[in-house]
């Protein structure tokens, strides 16, 4: 199975495929990863982790989720439990149990962390961009590939494997990721692909 949706980022991208197994008679535990139907939707599958189980079912919530699943689950409506994910060809394990639960925890305090320290230096760095300390020069340390696709061409800025900024057929402009806008002199770069 493939993942989509944004519920269960940062542990699960979009594309990362999925191996699920089936629960088989062993216990479901809280922290894990479950694949489950909701009643009436037996074609849509949704994939949350486990947060409690009491005699009224299993209550379940997406790790990049505010609030827990309005659904009461029964073991009948859960498919199986992630066990791992394939992603740039590795395969990452996907933890249940405490040790999942405190894995979650952790990414989502990583997540909230660079959120928050971005909106904290976020002034300084526009007032850098309007007049940045110094400029690299592109051909030093990056590389610039094109690609043709189906929809036009597009330009891409990287350095070593990472790309650092796009352009594309009808875009004004190129898109370059923080902080690389800093450095990257944007007029020496092409805009015509």
């Amino acid at each position: 199975m493939n993942y989509k949706g944004p519920s269960m980022y940062p542990t699960f991208l979009p594309g990362d495929g999925m191996t699920v197994i089936p629960y088989e008679g062993r216990k479901i535990r809280v922290g894990d990863v479950v694949v489950f139907t909701l009643p009436g939707q037996e074609s849509f599958k949704v994939v949350h982790r486990v947060i409690s189980i009491d005699s009224q079912g299993i209550r379940t919530k997406g790790d990049n989720s505010m609030t827990p699943d309005t659904e009461m689950l029964q073991e009948g409506d859960i498919i199986g439990r992630v066990v791992s994910v394939r992603r740039n060809k590795r395969d990452i394990t996907i933890h249940g149990g405490t040790q999942g639960i405190m894995l979650a925890r952790i990414r989502h305090a990583v997540k909230w962390s660079k959120s928050n320290t971005y909106k904290i230096i976020r002034p300084a760095y526009y007032r850098l961009l309007q007049r940045p300390p110094f400029r690299i020069p592109i051909h030093k340390l990056t590389r610039l590939v094109s690609f043709t696709y189906p929809e036009g061409k597009e330009m891409q800025l990287l350095i070593g494997p990472w790309v650092i900024g796009r352009h594309r057929s009808g875009w004004p402009q190129w898109q370059i990721r923080r902080p690389f806008r800093l450095f990257i002199d944007e007029a020496s770069l092409p805009n015509k692909n």
